[in-house]
């Protein structure tokens, strides 16, 4: 019982930082119900763990928490791939961004001279 009310106490606290990201518009919609439906499904999960030994079942897992494992983890690795990505992305911006300024500013000086 205590781990359900310290994963309850936590995924609230997250739920709450999340909406007030989303009031002060720091986060879209569309990423809070993103992040506030992973939350609600935590506590179902922390409270009805039946559900994922269902849901090992069907996959033919051992144990429903095997499942939650299994799924963090390619959850986790997915997540960090398209970390990955946008950080290139932003990588190659910032390149282009110096680029043109550097551009520019000798344009700046050669045209002062």
């Amino acid at each position: 019982m205590g781990i359900q009310i310290i994963a309850t106490l936590i995924s609230l606290f997250v739920l709450a930082r999340a909406f007030q990201k989303f009031r002060t518009k720091a986060i879209k919609f569309q990423i809070f119900f993103m992040w506030a439906l992973f939350w609600v499904v935590v506590i179902t999960l922390v409270w009805q763990p039946s559900i994922t030994d269902r849901i090992a079942g069907l996959l033919r897992v051992g144990r429903g928490a095997d499942v939650i494992s299994y799924l963090s983890l390619i959850l986790i690795f997915y997540l960090i791939f398209k970390i990955f990505i946008k950080l290139e992305r932003i990588d190659q911006d910032l390149t282009s961004l110096v680029r043109g300024m550097a551009i520019i500013e000798k344009e700046h000086k050669d045209h002062i001279k």
